[in-house]
């Protein structure tokens, strides 16, 4: 493989893990080169500078040298403040960076997903379930799944999603099925009633657990977890 170097690139920080004694393996997302995996050497050091900046939800410039299937990094600069989220909305950045870190390759460009999920994570706080759907969306067109919104839906009408097909028409009550004002709400990112929210959650859910192909994703189930403790429980 050619050796190159990237040069402050925008990205974001999936997930890191330990890597030998003093280093740590980066998940990054980017524009022009998709997903990538960077060795950050020397970052868990004592005396490290790039351990502070190599967060999740911290929009940064990054700079690296490939050599084979993992960069190593060169260089990290923050590229604007970092984003807070806590709660729920925190574990709606962590399932949607799992996604991208189970569905996409490595080394693909991505850069219209890219401003998709750089759009996500400061939504999240003022409508998060809104936010995952369009950036879900965003995902499956990306990866040549779309639902195929741009075409024609009757409001009036019900639909099913048929793999590479795209939407169908449907009986309402097919299983599956998904009312056309709910994909027209979908499509044009337009406020949901409370049952658009439930047939486009379990629309797309049903897509993504196909995709995933039995891949449990750890994020979605500690969601669940949370809703389900008890108030007094969820409080620190």
């Amino acid at each position: 493989m050619q050796r190159q170097r990237i040069e402050h690139e925008p990205a974001y920080v999936l997930h890191t893990r330990p890597f030998g004694d003093t280093s740590l393996l980066l998940e990054v997302f980017t524009p022009q080169h998709g997903r990538c995996g960077l060795i950050a050497k020397g970052a868990r050091a004592p005396k490290s500078r790039k351990r502070a900046l190599l967060q999740v939800l911290q929009p940064l410039l990054l700079s690296w040298r490939t050599s084979g299937e993992l960069g190593t990094l060169t260089a990290v600069e923050a590229a604007s403040a970092p984003i807070t989220l806590t709660g729920e909305n925190l574990f709606c950045a962590w399932y949607a960076n799992e996604l991208l870190m189970k569905l996409l390759p490595r080394g693909a460009a991505h850069a219209n997903l890219f401003i998709a999920y750089s759009t996500l994570l400061p939504r999240l706080p003022d409508d998060a379930e809104a936010g995952l759907r369009a950036f879900e969306c965003a995902l499956l067109d990306e990866l040549g799944l779309g639902l195929g919104l741009d075409t024609e839906i009757e409001p009036a009408g019900h639909y099913v999603y048929v793999g590479s097909y795209g939407l169908r028409p449907a009986m309402p009550n097919e299983p599956g099925s998904c009312a056309g004002t709910s994909l027209i709400a979908l499509r044009d990112d337009a406020p949901y009633t409370p049952e658009a929210r439930q047939e486009v959650r379990l629309l797309l859910r049903s897509v993504l657990r196909g995709l995933l192909g039995g891949r449990a994703l750890e994020s979605a189930q500690l969601l669940r977890e949370l809703r389900a403790m008890p108030a007094a429980a969820a409080k620190p």
